[in-house]
């Protein structure tokens, strides 16, 4: 009948997506109804067998008047009634019996009753045969409605006829269907005998662009639609091998476009123009609209299981999913697409696709494996799940990019490149397979991706890897690559191995186009790369890498990192020319590097900047700027200040907004300023400069003590320069000659003893030439006063009033210099204080000295030294006594 009670009257009032969906949701009524009425019409005029009451029916009389034949019936029933009654009389009573009827009424005539009984049982059989027929054409066969599973007829209008308005299970017998495609109503289910068993092929003559089995509802209200146990025969090479996909999804073989609840099962589909199977919205065409923009929901297709089906020979992608979520793809193999055709991919989850679940897929021989994608100007894929994959000797095992989003200076970030989990997959023999022409070899790539996992993730591989096109080899390909401008990717428990031929075994690719935050965690790396286990390029600064086992095979380095910027923790590699090399240097031990701000073997304190420590300390302790660090301190010690520090240390600190400070051995002391280590105590108050004890300058050398300097050694020295240029022997009395000295002769006043035990030795210039820095008349040195800006860790400067010694401008820094102490012109010459002393033979404890050719000799009226003890007898070999004497007390 011709109904259109789904009819929308009225449409949505803006002229938008909804409005469309609805229009064009009332032109497939239409259209379903103009077809239910022909067909109506045609069973009407063919075969119903009820097509009429007799009051719609006229008659013609023999003498050519119109009557109804309603009328004319009952006219004759009533002649008949009267005819019967007056042939048998009023009175015959058996034929009054017969008067009653199976239901217990009575009729005037034996007609009449007949005619009851006939009618009430015929009706009774019409209900049961609609009944049976309602129950049978639940579950219908096309052969039925003229289906040929010979191969020889068309079976296209036959698939139509048996789906009809849906709500239907259409079987098919075992053989060959042909047809130029078949459309699923809502509500139905296509059933064959099994795989390669119910075969559906394309016709010679089907157009390209048409799809094999795809939904009849193409408003984004197709729903209920389940494709089970046949085969699909794309016939691609149909036409000579001349036809080419026709863009779009079009040219598929079986294709869900908006539908809600759709399930393929146990079906393998094979030689597609374009792909085998693809979901995706309700459209011919493919949505291009750009990154972050996506269809309608109401038009995606949601909730899509395909089970256990196969597919090959595919033009283009075995499995492919667009625009649409609430996927799951199981038990699937996708190999072998037709060579030469570009970018053949078994699984791919492509364009918009979000929330896409795959368990126990295969695929062989594919461009990639599985690849998880989109193209430049759309969204890409999201939510996307991989679990228990096989990948056997696909070109890129797996395949994670935003094309069009990976280069820094010309593309733009993906807005929707985000959320990828790989959990126990396995990339088995990744080779160059000619599928992609130019393209090379990698067991994972991801590019352009943020927030991606891998867990459990095997690749094995040959030394076939490094195989290109044309016969060619590229030994720099890495076998897991990360790159792009990808984000926020963690690998967990990886296994590599027999890759010998790659470049790399794991790369974070580095430069202008690099990624960032990344984690490498509990690796396995065995006899693979001969080159590098773990690499990273420059400008990678976020990089973990822990827990891994590295074996190699004799050469290359076992990780090799452009800067030292990454975490390493417990790394072993063997079998490798050098364990690592990071940032130029050769490791035989891979190092452990730590960054951030540490706490360690600390309680209640903290290290709050990147690079600062805590150490061993409690009780609040706390290091706030960059390169501060507390060690073994306590009662709230606090570290401010680039490059400063608390050591051993209670309630001390140093200044905020200050650098280069130490504070060591202390208790409540405050370090008084920039390039100072100070001590003290206090057991009272806060910290304070006040409680300092001792200030080390390493600004101008100072040395300030609150207390006493002790030494073993007794003499006070400075050194002078021998007149002939010679070192001195040990306890030989000096005198000056000019502003040189010379052994003391009686005439001479002597000025000291050449001292080995000085407790003090003065005018050493031990670090630099005595005329680096300009000096005024009195020796002293010259200075300009200058202030000097400082920049803290959060940006404050602060300023700071430097006397800065005015450099010689004759001064050469490359020349090589040597302390005085170090040359032998140079002499230590003990002025005050106890000093061993050479003396002539008869001096005893108790004389006064002076010299005669260096050696004391005894003077006791104008004698300089006073001879304290003999320590050493007079020896004709050394030809003087050793005797300690006091000099300058006299």
């Amino acid at each position: 009948m011709f109904i259109l009670d789904n009819l929308k009257l009225k449409l949505h009032s803006y002229f938008s997506q909804k409005f469309i969906s609805q229009l064009q949701q009332n032109f497939e009524e239409i259209y379903y109804a103009y077809y239910n009425f022909d067909k109506d019409f045609k069973s009407h005029l063919n075969t119903d067998s009820n097509a009429h009451t007799s009051s719609q029916i006229s008659h013609t009389t023999k003498k050519g008047e119109k009557v109804k034949l309603s009328n004319h019936e009952n006219y004759q029933d009533e002649l008949i009634e009267h005819l019967v009654l007056g042939h048998n009389g009023d009175g015959i009573q058996e034929l009054r019996a017969s008067h009653v009827s199976m239901d217990a009424q009575s009729f005037d005539s034996l007609h009449e009753r007949l005619y009851h009984d006939f009618l009430n049982e015929s009706n009774a059989r019409e209900e049961l045969r609609a009944d049976l027929t309602k129950k049978i054409q639940r579950v219908v066969n096309v052969d039925d409605f003229g289906g040929d599973p010979t191969g020889q007829k068309d079976s296209t209008k036959a698939f139509r006829d048996a789906l009809g308005n849906g709500n239907v299970q259409v079987t098919m017998s075992g053989g060959t269907y042909l047809t130029t495609g078949i459309k699923m109503p809502n509500n139905s289910r296509l059933v064959g005998q099994g795989k390669d068993i119910t075969t559906i092929k394309f016709m010679d003559i089907t157009p390209a662009e048409n799809i094999g089995i795809t939904n009849l509802k193409m408003s984004g209200n197709a729903e209920n639609i389940s494709l089970e146990s046949f085969s699909f025969n794309g016939n691609k090479f149909r036409q000579n091998g001349t036809l080419q996909p026709s863009g779009g999804s079009r040219s598929s073989n079986i294709r869900f476009a908006g539908v809600t609840n759709g399930y393929i099962y146990n079906v393998k589909s094979y030689d597609a123009l374009l792909h085998c199977i693809d979901v995706t919205y309700a459209n011919d065409d493919y949505y291009y609209e750009g990154d972050g923009n996506r269809v309608p929901s109401t038009l995606e297709s949601h909730h899509i299981h395909i089970d256990n089906c196969e597919v090959y020979g595919h033009g283009d992608d075995g499995i492919t999913t667009h625009h649409s979520r609430y996927l799951t793809i199981t038990n699937c193999y996708a190999h072998h697409p037709t060579i030469g055709k570009g970018n053949n991919n078994g699984i791919e989850v492509d364009d918009g696709s979000q929330f896409v679940f795959l368990d126990g897929n295969r695929t062989q021989g594919n461009f990639g494996g599985v690849e998880i994608k989109a193209h430049a100007p759309t969204s890409a894929a999201a939510g996307v799940f991989v679990s228990n994959h096989l990948s056997i000797g696909d070109l890129r095992s797996y395949n994670i990019r935003h094309i069009g989003h990976h280069r820094a200076k010309t593309d733009k970030r993906s807005l929707t490149a985000y959320n990828v989990a790989l959990n126990n997959c396995t990339a088995l023999y990744p080779i160059y397979n000619g599928t992609y022409p130019g393209s090379s070899a990698r067991a994972l790539v991801i590019s352009g991706y943020t927030n991606v996992s891998v867990n459990n993730f095997t690749a094995i591989g040959n030394s076939d890897f490094n195989k290109i096109d044309g016969g060619k080899t590229d030994d720099k390909m890495p076998v897991i690559a990360v790159q792009f401008m990808a984000e926020n990717v963690i690998f967990n428990n990886i296994t590599v191995k027999g890759f010998t031929t790659a470049g790399k075994d794991i790369e974070f690719i580095g430069g202008g186009n690099r990624g960032q935050r990344f984690i490498l965690n509990n690796v396995n790396i065995y006899n693979s790369s001969n080159k590098v286990g773990i690499a990273s390029g420059g400008g990678i600064y976020d990089l973990k890498i822990t827990n891994a086992n590295l074996k190699g095979n004799g050469s290359g380095n076992g990780i090799q990192l452009i800067n030292n910027r990454t975490i390493i923790n417990g790394v072993t590699a063997d079998n490798y020319s050098n364990a690592a090399v990071i940032a130029g240097e050769k490791y035989s031990v891979v190092p452990t590097v730590a960054k951030g701000g540490a706490s360690i073997a600390s309680t209640g304190s903290a290290a709050t900047a990147e690079t600062s420590a805590v150490i061993a300390s409690t009780g609040g302790s706390r290091a706030y700027s960059t390169r501060s660090y507390v060690l073994g301190s306590g009662q709230k010690s606090i570290a401010y200040g680039s490059r400063s520090s608390i050591m051993n240390s209670l309630q001390s600190e140093t200044q905020k907004g200050g650098h280069t400070q130490m504070v060591i051995n202390s208790r409540n002391v405050k370090a008084p300023g920039n390039y100072h280590i100070v001590g003290g105590y206090s057991d009272k108050g806060s910290a304070s400069t006040s409680n300092i004890k001792w200030d080390l300058s390493s600004y101008s050398g100072d040395l300030t003590l609150s207390g006493q300097l002790k030494q073993d050694s007794a003499d006070i020295a400075e050194l002078f320069e021998s007149q002939n240029g010679l070192a001195i022997n040990l306890g030989t009395i000096v005198t000056l000659d000019g502003d040189k000295i010379r052994k003391a002769q009686p005439s001479d006043v002597p000025i000291g003893v050449i001292s080995g035990t000085a407790a003090l030795v003065a005018n050493e210039k031990t670090f630099h030439h005595k005329d680096r820095y300009l000096k005024n008349e009195y020796g002293v040195t010259v200075t300009n006063r200058k202030q000097v800006e400082f920049t803290d860790d959060e940006g404050n400067i602060s300023y700071e009033w430097r006397d800065v010694p005015v450099e010689n401008p004759d001064y050469d820094p490359k020349q090589d210099y040597v302390s005085r102490s170090d040359r032998p012109e140079w002499n230590t010459v003990g002025l005050l204080g106890q000093i061993y002393t050479n003396v002539e033979k008869d001096v005893i404890a108790g004389d006064y000295i002076n010299g005669r050719a260096g050696i004391g000799y005894k003077d006791n009226v104008n004698g300089k030294g006073r001879v304290m003890k003999i320590t050493s007898e007079y020896t004709e070999q050394r030809g003087c006594a050793i005797a300690l004497v006091l000099w300058g007390a006299k």
